[in-house]
Protein backbone atom coordinates (compact mmCIF):
# COMPACT_ATOMS: atom_id res chain seq x y z
CA UNK A 1 0.00 0.00 0.00
CA UNK A 2 2.88 2.61 0.88
CA UNK A 3 4.09 2.05 -2.44
CA UNK A 4 1.13 2.34 -4.31
CA UNK A 5 0.42 5.77 -2.32
CA UNK A 6 4.01 7.32 -3.14
CA UNK A 7 3.51 6.50 -6.88
CA UNK A 8 -0.16 8.13 -6.26
CA UNK A 9 1.23 11.04 -5.14
CA UNK A 10 4.21 11.37 -7.56
CA UNK A 11 1.37 11.88 -9.98
CA UNK A 12 -0.81 14.28 -8.44
CA UNK A 13 2.41 16.76 -7.77
CA UNK A 14 2.94 16.14 -11.87
CA UNK A 15 -0.33 17.45 -12.20
CA UNK A 16 -0.32 20.63 -9.92
CA UNK A 17 3.00 21.27 -11.63
CA UNK A 18 1.30 21.82 -15.25
CA UNK A 19 -0.04 25.11 -12.77
CA UNK A 20 -3.97 24.32 -13.55
CA UNK A 21 -6.43 27.07 -13.25
CA UNK A 22 -7.40 28.10 -10.14
CA UNK A 23 -7.41 26.91 -6.71
CA UNK A 24 -6.18 22.93 -6.76
CA UNK A 25 -6.86 20.64 -3.87
CA UNK A 26 -5.76 17.31 -4.34
CA UNK A 27 -5.96 14.26 -2.05
CA UNK A 28 -5.41 10.65 -1.68
CA UNK A 29 -6.91 8.25 0.90
CA UNK A 30 -6.59 4.92 1.03
CA UNK A 31 -8.53 3.18 3.97
CA UNK A 32 -7.91 -0.69 5.59
CA UNK A 33 -10.69 -1.97 7.77
CA UNK A 34 -10.64 -4.96 10.09
CA UNK A 35 -14.13 -6.25 11.72
CA UNK A 36 -15.26 -8.79 13.44
CA UNK A 37 -18.67 -9.18 14.99
CA UNK A 38 -20.07 -11.93 17.51
CA UNK A 39 -23.61 -12.07 18.16
CA UNK A 40 -24.74 -15.03 20.49
CA UNK A 41 -22.20 -17.00 20.42
CA UNK A 42 -21.74 -17.33 16.39
CA UNK A 43 -19.50 -15.05 14.10
CA UNK A 44 -21.89 -13.01 12.64
CA UNK A 45 -18.90 -10.61 10.51
CA UNK A 46 -15.71 -10.91 9.88
CA UNK A 47 -14.26 -8.72 7.27
CA UNK A 48 -11.37 -7.09 6.01
CA UNK A 49 -10.59 -5.21 2.78
CA UNK A 50 -9.41 -1.40 1.43
CA UNK A 51 -10.63 1.36 -0.28
CA UNK A 52 -8.65 3.66 -2.49
CA UNK A 53 -8.95 6.56 -4.36
CA UNK A 54 -7.86 10.33 -5.22
CA UNK A 55 -10.12 13.73 -5.54
CA UNK A 56 -10.06 17.20 -6.79
CA UNK A 57 -11.37 19.66 -5.15
CA UNK A 58 -11.21 23.18 -7.28
CA UNK A 59 -12.35 27.29 -6.70
CA UNK A 60 -12.85 29.27 -9.84
CA UNK A 61 -13.82 32.63 -10.29
CA UNK A 62 -15.50 32.16 -6.35
CA UNK A 63 -17.09 28.51 -7.35
CA UNK A 64 -16.19 25.07 -6.13
CA UNK A 65 -16.04 21.72 -8.53
CA UNK A 66 -14.99 18.69 -7.03
CA UNK A 67 -14.64 15.22 -8.40
CA UNK A 68 -13.05 11.73 -7.10
CA UNK A 69 -11.70 8.62 -8.69
CA UNK A 70 -10.92 5.08 -7.24
CA UNK A 71 -8.79 4.70 -10.75
CA UNK A 72 -5.29 6.56 -9.97
CA UNK A 73 -3.48 6.43 -13.86
CA UNK A 74 -1.80 9.95 -14.55
CA UNK A 75 -4.55 9.74 -17.28
CA UNK A 76 -7.60 9.31 -15.08
CA UNK A 77 -6.43 11.61 -12.43
CA UNK A 78 -5.79 14.32 -15.14
CA UNK A 79 -9.32 13.81 -16.31
CA UNK A 80 -10.38 13.78 -12.51
CA UNK A 81 -8.79 17.59 -12.59
CA UNK A 82 -10.20 18.80 -15.50
CA UNK A 83 -13.69 17.63 -14.87
CA UNK A 84 -13.77 19.28 -11.20
CA UNK A 85 -12.67 22.26 -13.12
CA UNK A 86 -15.85 22.18 -15.64
CA UNK A 87 -17.85 22.15 -12.68
CA UNK A 88 -16.51 24.59 -11.04
CA UNK A 89 -17.12 27.04 -14.58
CA UNK A 90 -20.48 25.66 -15.00
CA UNK A 91 -21.69 26.05 -11.05
CA UNK A 92 -20.84 29.45 -11.03
CA UNK A 93 -24.19 30.83 -12.42
CA UNK A 94 -25.97 28.67 -9.81
CA UNK A 95 -24.13 30.01 -6.77
CA UNK A 96 -25.75 32.11 -4.18
CA UNK A 97 -22.27 32.99 -2.70
CA UNK A 98 -18.50 34.35 -3.88
CA UNK A 99 -16.89 32.11 -2.32
CA UNK A 100 -13.36 33.53 -0.95
CA UNK A 101 -11.02 31.45 1.00
CA UNK A 102 -9.12 33.04 4.08
CA UNK A 103 -4.96 33.09 3.75
CA UNK A 104 -3.04 30.32 4.80
CA UNK A 105 1.04 29.73 5.04
CA UNK A 106 1.53 26.98 2.78
CA UNK A 107 1.79 23.49 5.36
CA UNK A 108 4.65 21.23 4.88
CA UNK A 109 4.13 18.14 7.26
CA UNK A 110 3.64 14.24 8.50
CA UNK A 111 1.28 13.48 11.53
CA UNK A 112 1.54 9.44 12.22
CA UNK A 113 -1.17 8.16 14.85
CA UNK A 114 1.10 7.11 18.03
CA UNK A 115 1.46 3.17 18.51
CA UNK A 116 2.76 0.35 20.57
CA UNK A 117 0.92 -2.66 19.21
CA UNK A 118 0.80 -1.80 15.35
CA UNK A 119 -2.29 -3.69 14.05
CA UNK A 120 -0.72 -4.49 10.48
CA UNK A 121 1.92 -6.55 12.30
CA UNK A 122 -1.07 -8.09 14.99
CA UNK A 123 -2.01 -11.81 14.58
CA UNK A 124 -5.96 -11.46 13.39
CA UNK A 125 -7.14 -14.95 14.66
CA UNK A 126 -6.12 -13.67 18.44
CA UNK A 127 -8.79 -10.87 17.91
CA UNK A 128 -11.21 -13.22 16.46
CA UNK A 129 -10.47 -15.62 19.83
CA UNK A 130 -10.97 -12.63 22.08
CA UNK A 131 -13.93 -11.34 20.58
CA UNK A 132 -15.18 -15.05 20.72
CA UNK A 133 -14.20 -15.47 24.72
CA UNK A 134 -15.87 -11.93 25.57
CA UNK A 135 -19.24 -13.28 24.09
CA UNK A 136 -18.88 -16.38 25.86
CA UNK A 137 -18.30 -14.60 29.05
CA UNK A 138 -21.17 -12.42 28.74
CA UNK A 139 -23.35 -14.93 27.27
CA UNK A 140 -22.30 -17.05 31.00
CA UNK A 141 -22.63 -14.67 33.27
CA UNK A 142 -26.21 -15.07 33.58
CA UNK A 143 -29.24 -17.44 32.74
CA UNK A 144 -31.20 -14.26 31.86
CA UNK A 145 -28.99 -12.94 29.60
CA UNK A 146 -30.88 -13.54 26.29
CA UNK A 147 -28.89 -11.98 23.61
CA UNK A 148 -25.62 -10.24 22.80
CA UNK A 149 -23.55 -8.31 20.73
CA UNK A 150 -19.63 -8.34 20.48
CA UNK A 151 -17.95 -6.48 18.27
CA UNK A 152 -14.20 -4.94 17.16
CA UNK A 153 -13.08 -2.83 14.49
CA UNK A 154 -9.59 -1.82 13.04
CA UNK A 155 -9.57 1.47 11.17
CA UNK A 156 -5.91 2.44 9.46
CA UNK A 157 -5.64 5.59 7.19
CA UNK A 158 -3.54 6.59 4.59
CA UNK A 159 -3.97 10.41 3.72
CA UNK A 160 -2.52 12.63 1.33
CA UNK A 161 -3.11 16.21 0.52
CA UNK A 162 -1.13 18.77 -1.94
CA UNK A 163 -2.66 22.03 -2.91
CA UNK A 164 -1.59 24.71 -5.36
CA UNK A 165 -0.26 27.35 -3.09
CA UNK A 166 2.39 24.84 -2.02
CA UNK A 167 0.69 22.37 0.89
CA UNK A 168 2.03 18.68 0.42
CA UNK A 169 0.58 17.07 4.03
CA UNK A 170 1.28 12.92 4.92
CA UNK A 171 -1.09 11.36 7.50
CA UNK A 172 -1.83 7.93 8.84
CA UNK A 173 -4.16 7.53 11.55
CA UNK A 174 -5.08 4.22 13.21
CA UNK A 175 -8.35 3.75 15.10
CA UNK A 176 -9.19 0.42 16.74
CA UNK A 177 -12.49 0.37 18.90
CA UNK A 178 -15.09 -2.27 20.49
CA UNK A 179 -18.50 -2.42 21.65
CA UNK A 180 -21.14 -5.19 23.77
CA UNK A 181 -24.50 -4.67 23.42
CA UNK A 182 -26.50 -7.49 25.97
CA UNK A 183 -30.29 -7.95 26.26
CA UNK A 184 -31.80 -9.33 29.00
CA UNK A 185 -35.09 -11.02 30.03
CA UNK A 186 -36.78 -12.12 33.26
CA UNK A 187 -40.92 -12.44 33.94
CA UNK A 188 -41.61 -10.60 30.82
CA UNK A 189 -39.42 -7.85 31.41
CA UNK A 190 -36.58 -6.51 29.16
CA UNK A 191 -33.30 -4.51 30.23
CA UNK A 192 -30.33 -3.60 27.47
CA UNK A 193 -27.05 -2.33 28.02
CA UNK A 194 -24.12 -1.00 26.22
CA UNK A 195 -20.76 -0.80 26.74
CA UNK A 196 -17.56 0.75 24.54
CA UNK A 197 -13.57 0.77 24.20
CA UNK A 198 -11.61 2.79 21.52
CA UNK A 199 -8.95 5.23 20.59
CA UNK A 200 -6.61 6.45 18.52
CA UNK A 201 -3.96 4.28 19.04
CA UNK A 202 -2.57 0.63 18.31
CA UNK A 203 -3.85 -2.64 19.72
CA UNK A 204 -2.49 -1.28 23.41
CA UNK A 205 -6.11 -0.05 23.61
CA UNK A 206 -6.59 -3.48 24.58
CA UNK A 207 -4.94 -3.72 27.90
CA UNK A 208 -6.06 0.06 28.41
CA UNK A 209 -9.79 -0.48 28.37
CA UNK A 210 -9.79 -4.03 27.72
CA UNK A 211 -13.50 -5.21 25.98
CA UNK A 212 -13.88 -8.26 28.83
CA UNK A 213 -14.47 -5.77 30.94
CA UNK A 214 -16.59 -3.61 28.83
CA UNK A 215 -18.36 -7.25 28.13
CA UNK A 216 -18.96 -7.74 32.14
CA UNK A 217 -20.00 -4.43 32.68
CA UNK A 218 -22.41 -4.36 30.29
CA UNK A 219 -24.02 -7.80 31.18
CA UNK A 220 -24.15 -7.11 35.04
CA UNK A 221 -25.57 -3.77 34.43
CA UNK A 222 -28.69 -5.66 31.89
CA UNK A 223 -29.13 -8.18 34.48
CA UNK A 224 -29.52 -5.47 37.56
CA UNK A 225 -31.69 -3.31 35.50
CA UNK A 226 -34.00 -6.02 34.14
CA UNK A 227 -36.20 -6.43 37.73
CA UNK A 228 -35.42 -2.58 38.31
CA UNK A 229 -38.09 -0.33 38.92
CA UNK A 230 -38.70 2.51 36.29
CA UNK A 231 -37.18 6.18 37.28
CA UNK A 232 -40.23 8.51 38.22
CA UNK A 233 -40.72 11.23 35.77
CA UNK A 234 -40.06 14.91 36.03
CA UNK A 235 -37.54 17.86 36.57
CA UNK A 236 -34.93 16.81 38.92
CA UNK A 237 -31.58 17.68 40.39
CA UNK A 238 -29.31 15.52 39.00
CA UNK A 239 -25.42 14.09 38.39
CA UNK A 240 -25.02 13.65 34.13
CA UNK A 241 -22.56 10.66 34.16
CA UNK A 242 -18.85 11.60 32.38
CA UNK A 243 -20.26 9.55 29.02
CA UNK A 244 -23.87 11.38 29.08
CA UNK A 245 -21.67 15.09 29.40
CA UNK A 246 -19.83 13.82 26.27
CA UNK A 247 -23.16 13.27 24.33
CA UNK A 248 -24.74 16.56 25.50
CA UNK A 249 -21.55 18.46 24.63
CA UNK A 250 -20.79 17.28 21.21
CA UNK A 251 -24.91 16.49 19.87
CA UNK A 252 -26.66 19.59 21.53
CA UNK A 253 -24.00 22.30 21.80
CA UNK A 254 -21.10 21.25 19.29
CA UNK A 255 -23.28 20.81 16.68
CA UNK A 256 -24.44 24.80 16.78
CA UNK A 257 -21.02 26.25 17.00
CA UNK A 258 -20.36 25.04 13.61
CA UNK A 259 -19.74 28.10 11.38
CA UNK A 260 -21.67 26.58 8.76
CA UNK A 261 -24.88 25.96 10.78
CA UNK A 262 -24.08 29.26 12.76
CA UNK A 263 -25.19 30.72 9.27
CA UNK A 264 -28.23 28.68 9.30
CA UNK A 265 -29.29 30.58 12.02
CA UNK A 266 -28.06 27.74 15.26
CA UNK A 267 -28.31 29.05 18.99
CA UNK A 268 -25.05 30.22 19.08
CA UNK A 269 -25.38 32.83 16.14
CA UNK A 270 -24.63 36.14 17.09
CA UNK A 271 -23.86 35.55 20.59
CA UNK A 272 -20.10 35.50 20.72
CA UNK A 273 -19.17 36.95 23.99
CA UNK A 274 -22.41 36.49 25.59
CA UNK A 275 -23.13 34.15 28.44
CA UNK A 276 -24.94 30.87 27.14
CA UNK A 277 -23.66 28.78 30.04
CA UNK A 278 -22.78 28.52 34.00
CA UNK A 279 -19.37 29.70 34.74
CA UNK A 280 -18.03 26.24 35.97
CA UNK A 281 -18.66 25.30 32.12
CA UNK A 282 -15.73 25.27 29.58
CA UNK A 283 -16.29 23.35 26.19
CA UNK A 284 -13.69 22.68 23.97
CA UNK A 285 -13.26 21.06 20.66
CA UNK A 286 -9.72 19.78 20.23
CA UNK A 287 -7.76 18.45 16.70
CA UNK A 288 -4.66 17.79 19.00
CA UNK A 289 -6.42 15.87 21.82
CA UNK A 290 -3.85 12.82 22.64
CA UNK A 291 -5.87 9.64 20.96
CA UNK A 292 -8.43 11.34 20.36
CA UNK A 293 -10.88 9.74 17.83
CA UNK A 294 -11.27 12.32 15.91
CA UNK A 295 -7.83 13.80 16.17
CA UNK A 296 -5.27 14.62 13.00
CA UNK A 297 -2.12 17.19 12.98
CA UNK A 298 -4.25 18.89 9.42
CA UNK A 299 -7.77 19.21 8.33
CA UNK A 300 -8.63 17.63 5.13
CA UNK A 301 -7.70 21.60 3.88
CA UNK A 302 -4.10 21.31 4.87
CA UNK A 303 -5.14 23.51 8.31
CA UNK A 304 -3.65 22.86 11.12
CA UNK A 305 -5.69 21.93 13.89
CA UNK A 306 -5.78 23.08 17.31
CA UNK A 307 -7.40 23.28 20.50
CA UNK A 308 -10.72 25.94 20.07
CA UNK A 309 -12.17 27.12 22.67
CA UNK A 310 -16.13 27.41 22.13
CA UNK A 311 -17.33 28.08 25.50
CA UNK A 312 -15.05 29.69 27.89
CA UNK A 313 -16.35 29.54 31.86
CA UNK A 314 -19.68 30.31 30.25
CA UNK A 315 -19.28 33.28 27.92
CA UNK A 316 -19.31 31.73 24.03
CA UNK A 317 -15.86 32.64 22.34
CA UNK A 318 -15.42 31.15 18.97
CA UNK A 319 -17.21 29.18 16.40
CA UNK A 320 -15.68 26.07 14.54
CA UNK A 321 -14.49 26.95 10.66
CA UNK A 322 -13.47 26.10 7.60
CA UNK A 323 -11.22 28.54 5.35
CA UNK A 324 -14.33 29.74 3.49
CA UNK A 325 -16.51 30.35 6.43
CA UNK A 326 -13.35 31.88 8.44
CA UNK A 327 -12.48 34.31 5.40
CA UNK A 328 -16.64 35.29 6.07
CA UNK A 329 -16.33 35.86 9.90
CA UNK A 330 -12.87 37.61 9.60
CA UNK A 331 -10.90 35.19 12.02
CA UNK A 332 -8.71 32.28 11.62
CA UNK A 333 -9.68 29.11 10.40
CA UNK A 334 -10.05 26.41 13.22
CA UNK A 335 -8.73 23.09 11.66
CA UNK A 336 -12.37 21.48 11.03
CA UNK A 337 -12.83 20.67 7.76
CA UNK A 338 -13.14 17.26 7.44
CA UNK A 339 -14.16 14.71 4.67
CA UNK A 340 -15.12 10.76 5.17
CA UNK A 341 -13.00 9.83 2.39
CA UNK A 342 -12.01 10.66 -1.03
CA UNK A 343 -15.29 10.65 -2.51
CA UNK A 344 -16.41 13.93 -0.56
CA UNK A 345 -15.35 16.84 -0.60
CA UNK A 346 -14.51 18.31 3.46
CA UNK A 347 -17.28 19.96 5.28
CA UNK A 348 -17.17 21.57 8.54
CA UNK A 349 -17.21 18.73 11.74
CA UNK A 350 -16.22 18.62 15.27
CA UNK A 351 -13.19 16.86 16.34
CA UNK A 352 -13.09 15.81 20.24
CA UNK A 353 -15.81 18.23 21.77
CA UNK A 354 -15.76 17.79 25.34
CA UNK A 355 -16.12 19.95 29.00
CA UNK A 356 -13.42 20.53 30.51
CA UNK A 357 -13.16 18.19 34.45
CA UNK A 358 -13.68 20.46 37.64
CA UNK A 359 -12.26 19.07 41.04
CA UNK A 360 -15.78 17.15 42.32
CA UNK A 361 -15.29 13.48 43.10
CA UNK A 362 -18.99 11.64 42.77
CA UNK A 363 -19.24 11.66 46.33
CA UNK A 364 -19.13 15.21 46.50
CA UNK A 365 -21.36 16.08 43.82
CA UNK A 366 -24.20 14.03 45.96
CA UNK A 367 -23.60 15.41 49.12
CA UNK A 368 -25.89 18.27 48.37
CA UNK A 369 -28.54 16.55 46.77
CA UNK A 370 -31.51 15.64 49.03
CA UNK A 371 -33.54 14.12 46.56
CA UNK A 372 -31.98 12.88 42.81
CA UNK A 373 -30.82 10.58 40.22
CA UNK A 374 -27.05 9.97 38.94
CA UNK A 375 -28.11 9.35 35.93
CA UNK A 376 -25.30 6.71 33.97
CA UNK A 377 -24.87 5.58 30.61
CA UNK A 378 -25.62 7.47 27.41
CA UNK A 379 -27.38 5.95 24.62
CA UNK A 380 -28.80 7.78 21.29
CA UNK A 381 -30.43 10.43 20.77
CA UNK A 382 -31.46 13.56 18.61
CA UNK A 383 -30.62 17.29 19.02
CA UNK A 384 -31.33 20.20 16.88
CA UNK A 385 -29.42 23.53 16.13
CA UNK A 386 -31.12 25.59 18.80
CA UNK A 387 -30.00 23.03 21.11
CA UNK A 388 -33.06 21.02 21.85
CA UNK A 389 -32.27 17.57 23.19
CA UNK A 390 -33.76 14.39 23.90
CA UNK A 391 -31.17 11.47 24.66
CA UNK A 392 -31.23 7.84 26.76
CA UNK A 393 -29.69 6.83 29.70
CA UNK A 394 -29.49 3.29 30.90
CA UNK A 395 -29.55 3.51 34.49
CA UNK A 396 -30.71 6.41 37.08
CA UNK A 397 -29.70 5.64 40.54
CA UNK A 398 -31.10 7.10 43.52
CA UNK A 399 -29.59 9.86 45.16
CA UNK A 400 -30.89 10.21 48.93
CA UNK A 401 -29.73 13.07 51.44
CA UNK A 402 -26.87 12.82 49.50
CA UNK A 403 -26.05 8.91 49.29
CA UNK A 404 -26.30 6.46 46.41
CA UNK A 405 -29.24 3.92 46.80
CA UNK A 406 -31.27 1.50 44.60
CA UNK A 407 -30.66 1.73 41.04
CA UNK A 408 -33.62 2.22 38.45
CA UNK A 409 -34.40 1.75 34.87
CA UNK A 410 -32.56 4.16 32.77
CA UNK A 411 -34.97 7.14 31.36
CA UNK A 412 -35.17 9.78 28.79
CA UNK A 413 -33.84 13.12 29.09
CA UNK A 414 -34.74 16.35 27.56
CA UNK A 415 -35.02 20.01 27.13
CA UNK A 416 -32.57 22.53 25.85
CA UNK A 417 -28.87 22.03 25.97
CA UNK A 418 -27.75 25.47 27.16
CA UNK A 419 -30.55 25.85 29.99
CA UNK A 420 -29.09 22.40 31.26
CA UNK A 421 -25.68 23.99 31.32
CA UNK A 422 -26.84 27.27 32.92
CA UNK A 423 -28.04 25.21 35.79
CA UNK A 424 -24.18 23.15 36.02
CA UNK A 425 -23.25 24.46 39.67
CA UNK A 426 -20.38 21.91 40.04
CA UNK A 427 -17.76 19.80 38.26
CA UNK A 428 -16.29 16.40 38.03
CA UNK A 429 -12.61 15.51 37.77
CA UNK A 430 -13.41 12.07 36.64
CA UNK A 431 -12.97 13.13 32.92
CA UNK A 432 -13.53 10.52 30.66
CA UNK A 433 -13.36 10.24 26.55
CA UNK A 434 -15.58 8.11 24.03
CA UNK A 435 -15.72 6.72 20.73
CA UNK A 436 -18.59 8.55 18.30
CA UNK A 437 -19.86 8.48 14.94
CA UNK A 438 -21.02 11.64 14.09
CA UNK A 439 -23.78 11.68 10.80
CA UNK A 440 -23.93 15.33 9.61
CA UNK A 441 -24.13 14.72 5.95
CA UNK A 442 -21.58 12.11 6.04
CA UNK A 443 -20.47 10.23 8.64
CA UNK A 444 -16.89 10.76 10.55
CA UNK A 445 -14.94 9.73 13.55
CA UNK A 446 -15.23 12.04 16.46
CA UNK A 447 -14.57 11.78 20.11
CA UNK A 448 -16.76 12.69 22.90
CA UNK A 449 -15.87 13.64 26.54
CA UNK A 450 -16.11 15.32 29.73
CA UNK A 451 -16.62 14.97 33.46
CA UNK A 452 -19.67 13.52 35.56
CA UNK A 453 -21.34 17.35 36.29
CA UNK A 454 -24.30 18.53 39.00
CA UNK A 455 -27.58 20.04 37.11
CA UNK A 456 -31.39 20.12 37.26
CA UNK A 457 -32.78 17.68 33.86
CA UNK A 458 -36.35 16.90 32.81
CA UNK A 459 -36.78 13.00 33.02
CA UNK A 460 -38.96 10.90 31.04
CA UNK A 461 -40.14 7.85 33.24
CA UNK A 462 -43.11 6.57 35.13
CA UNK A 463 -45.60 8.79 36.41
Amino acid sequence: MLLVKMVTVEVLKGILQKRPEGYVELRYHSRQTFSISVKDGKIETLNSGVVEGACARVLVDGSWGFASSTTLGKEKIDKMLRSATSLAKSSKPKKKRFVKLVSLKPQVGRYETPMKKDPEKSDKEELVSLVIDVDKAVRGFSKIIVSDTVTFNIVDDNLAFLSSEGSEIHQHIVRCFGSVMVVAREKGNIASAYESIGEQSGLEVLEKTPLMNAGLTAAERASKLVSAKMAPAGYHQVILENRIVGLLAHEAVGHCAEADLVFGGSFLANKIGEKVASEKVTLVDDGVFPNGFGTMKYDDEGVPTQKTIIIEKGICKSFLHSRETAQHFGVSPTGNARAWTFEYDPIIRMRNTYIEAGDYTLEELAEDIKEGFFLKGGLAGQADFNGEFMFGTQEAVKIEKGEFAESLRGVTISGNAFEVLKNVDAVGKDFAMRTGLCGKEQVNYVGLGGPSLRTKVLMGGAK
